[in-house]
């Protein structure tokens, strides 16, 4: 295999100008880049570009890093955020954390050992201090997707979850739902939060308020959600639509229905603000907010790359963007008309 040191005998230059040459690194008359250049063909030299990137301080790789792969809305990010990179000419390093905020900063400093790009970080937002620890590690232009970190200084893209609560209560109360109960996930974390929140205020507006007794929050696992629906149904006055924040929720209160010989929506309705394709897997098929996943990833790709390949400081120093994206309510089977 040809080296430098080869194209630059063949040239009759030294290697430094060969360099020069190759990585643009200092002035080269016209004259000796063309020697150099018909040197590199005739000796078939293939300059390597992790090399080239490391000695330039660049690198065409991109990090991300998500709380558990296992989780359907996560693989579907993954997947997306690759197709996306890599139209644009970047490859990715991934990593998932399992929920545990010790790992996720360790994930982040191997990346930056491997010399990253940038970094897309889906966070874990949990334990204490949680901004305060990750928002030093975080040492190379970041984008922050799904839930956001207060006062982090990154470009962020998420779901319009308050336009979400008012499509799923909207459609709640067309059909004639009045008492609707809520399986949220961990609170603080700001997805869960404002799924949450904006369902309650959805409800209140509209003169239907939630009671606490109908709300559950840290129960975002399958197991948590089975053992909800298992208590909102044994109730006497049990509700007659269930809404859930996540996929595994929902897969939880399917199967706490069958284990009481019930099923939706024959005894309750049941609405979800995590969508994906498995929506349409699940029986009944679950009507659903369907998240526009690949643009998710297109915009956090698209506004990463913008900053790495700013031309001066200015552009990449300016101030932080919030992208919120719309999602659209899917109507499948899942609901019913109450009465």
């Amino acid at each position: 295999m040809a080296t430098i040191k080869d194209v630059a005998k063949a040239a009759g230059v030294s290697v430094t100008t060969v360099s020069a040459t190759i990585n643009d690194s200092a002035p080269v008359s016209a004259t000796l880049r063309a020697r150099v250049n018909a040197a590199i063909a005739a000796v078939g030299y293939v300059p390597n570009p992790v090399a080239r990137n490391l000695r330039l301080g660049r690198s065409r790789q991109i990090g991300l890093l998500v709380p558990d792969i296992a989780a359907p809305y996560a693989a579907s990010i993954a997947r997306s955020m690759q197709a996306a990179l890599s139209d644009k000419g970047y490859s990715m390093f991934f990593a998932s954390n399992g929920d545990d905020p010790a790992r996720e900063l360790a994930d982040i400093a191997r990346m930056s050992d491997h010399q990253v790009a940038g970094l897309v970080l889906f966070p874990t937002c949990l334990g204490e201090r949680y901004a305060e620890n990750i928002i030093p590690a975080l040492r190379r232009p970041t984008v922050i997707i799904d839930r956001i970190i207060e006062g982090a200084p990154f470009d962020c893209v998420v779901d319009d979850n308050a336009l979400g609560a008012r499509l799923i209560v909207h459609h709640l109360l067309q059909l004639g739902h009045r008492d609707i109960a809520v399986i949220a996930g961990r609170t603080g974390i700001s997805v869960s939060d404002d799924r949450l929140e904006g369902t309650r205020a959805a409800l209140s507006e509209a003169g239907h308020p939630v009671p606490d007794n109908f709300v559950y929050t840290h129960h975002q696992r399958e197991d948590q959600a089975f053992r909800a629906a298992q208590d909102l149904m044994s109730r006497q006055n049990r509700p007659t639509a269930i809404v859930t924040i996540n996929t595994m929720q929902t897969r939880g209160v399917l199967q706490g229905l069958k284990s009481m010989g019930l099923k939706a929506p024959d005894d309750v309705s049941l609405i979800s603000f995590d969508g994906l394709h498995f929506s349409a897997g699940f029986d009944p098929e679950i009507t659903s907010l369907d998240q526009d996943i690949p643009a998710i990833a297109e915009a956090a790709a698209g506004m990463l790359i913008e900053r790495l390949e700013a031309e001066d400081t200015t552009a990449r120093a300016t101030p932080p963007r919030l992208l919120r994206l719309p999602s659209r309510l899917i109507v499948r089977s899942s609901c019913r008309r109450r009465g």
